[in-house]
């Protein structure tokens, strides 16, 4: 009996070593250990951040990445106050960015290992970096107007007797009131700070031709390919984007208005010093580089310009004759009066 209990006990501990060997193998079936959460904006931007940033810093690293859209500003800073952040890195505009370091609601970032030498120096502060350079320039419909007959500046814009037609604006103060201040004569080293009573009287010398005040990205580039416009203040990418489906859209880059997103780390961070890493990595020359080359937007790192052909720096707005006359949005001025302007705007938009 003994020998039979023996034998009992011996073949049970075969079993449960052979078990424990199969939970062993399991753990090490290649999955990785490490997870961070990226929030960014969706849509072509994300698919071409995956493949460009995303996917190599996996690889890179044996992480895995798990990708939230869209970008959620209330949430965060619900997040943030309850004590509870599920996200490590987000992207968001970059006067969004300011103003949440503001509000003490982002880790700082570590620029011991994020390198921001190359960077445009409005991209970057003590809790963001430049992810995406885009422009709010004139677009045009090209069935209407051509190649060497088109506005290329905003006066030319808000000249209705040469360039007839109707046109879309976007439905927000920020970069709308500096294009009213270009169409006015206002010199781009005199934008700062806005003269916004002046602005709105040179939108309301326009204002019975604007047709559409958009606020999705897409419609600018829809109204102007339907002819419901024929010149719209439009995002360069989303103009690109309808041109290569067929569109008879085309982009000016004369008097463009650049604008940025940014990378943050939300306060709290589960995955900080991981966030930090990722940070340093799409940041590089060579991703953002990669990234211009899918998506017709640039890199914020002008290091990255010298990795990519010429064609693609014009398609992106960032050729030597293109940035001569360009004006970059000052995102201080904005993260400090938004709230208060676009209240006014509103206001204006309502008024006859």
């Amino acid at each position: 009996m003994r020998k039979i209990l023996t034998v009992m006990v011996f073949l049970s501990l075969l079993y449960l070593t052979a078990c424990s060997g199969k939970v062993a193998n399991n753990d090490q079936s290649g999955a990785s250990s490490k997870e961070l959460v990226v929030v960014d904006y969706g849509g072509a931007m994300s698919e071409a951040m995956q493949k460009s940033k995303y996917e190599p810093f996996e690889k890179e690293n044996d992480v895995k990445i798990t990708i939230v859209s869209p970008t959620d500003v209330g949430k965060l800073k619900a997040m943030v106050d309850g004590g509870n952040v599920e996200w490590d890195a987000v992207v968001a505009d970059s006067d969004i960015a300011l103003r949440l370091e503001q509000e003490g609601l982002l880790e700082d970032l570590d620029f011991d290992i994020i390198d921001k030498s190359g960077f445009m120096p409005e991209l970057v502060t003590t809790s963001s970096i430049g992810n995406e350079l885009y422009f709010t320039n004139i677009a045009y419909n090209t069935d209407v107007f051509d190649e060497d007959n088109h506005p290329k500046t905003w006066k030319e814009f808000w000249d209705t007797e040469k360039f007839p037609g109707g046109r879309t604006l976007h439905k927000s103060p920020m970069g709308t009131l500096e294009i009213a201040l270009l169409a006015d004569g206002v010199s781009p080293d005199e934008l700062y700070p806005l003269d916004v009573e002046r602005a709105f009287k040179s939108l309301d010398k326009i204002k019975s031709e604007v047709k559409v005040w958009w606020d999705a990205g897409a419609q600018p580039a829809q109204s102007l390919a339907t002819k419901e416009v024929v010149l719209a203040a439009a995002w360069n990418g989303r103009v690109s984007a309808a041109k290569a489906g067929g569109a008879q859209v085309a982009n000016e880059f004369n008097e463009a208005l650049a604008m940025a997103d940014s990378w943050i780390i939300p306060k709290g961070a589960p995955n900080k010093d991981l966030a930090q890493k990722f940070i340093s990595f799409v940041s590089q020359p060579e991703q953002q580089a990669e990234y211009s080359k899918l998506i017709d937007y640039a890199p914020p790192n002008e290091k990255a310009l010298d990795l990519l052909p010429d064609e693609i720096k014009e398609n992106i707005g960032r050729s030597s004759k293109d940035a001569e006359n360009q004006i970059t949005v000052d995102i201080e001025y904005w993260a400090k009066n938004f709230e208060e302007i676009n209240e006014k705007f509103d206001n204006w938009l309502l008024s006859n």
